[in-house]
């Protein structure tokens, strides 16, 4: 992902990413927590890596008719 998380999050024409980041690169995942207040995080962290999760608090695309 090349920790450039902020640009995925501001140009998403989803309501979802997922992502695996080296466990260095969750400290910038979580920071960016505070950048995008309307998305909620969830970070997992395995041995070696860590699975980002990110949702929108308030769906744009994945809307339900």
């Amino acid at each position: 992902m090349g920790l450039e998380v902020g640009w995925y999050l501001r140009f998403a024409r989803t309501d979802r990413i997922e992502a695996l980041v080296s466990l260095k690169g969750a400290a910038q995942v979580r920071h960016e927590e505070h950048v995008f207040p309307d998305w909620a995080f969830e970070i997992e962290e395995r041995e070696d890596h860590a699975r980002a999760v990110m949702t929108r608090k308030q769906p744009v695309y994945d809307k339900e008719p």
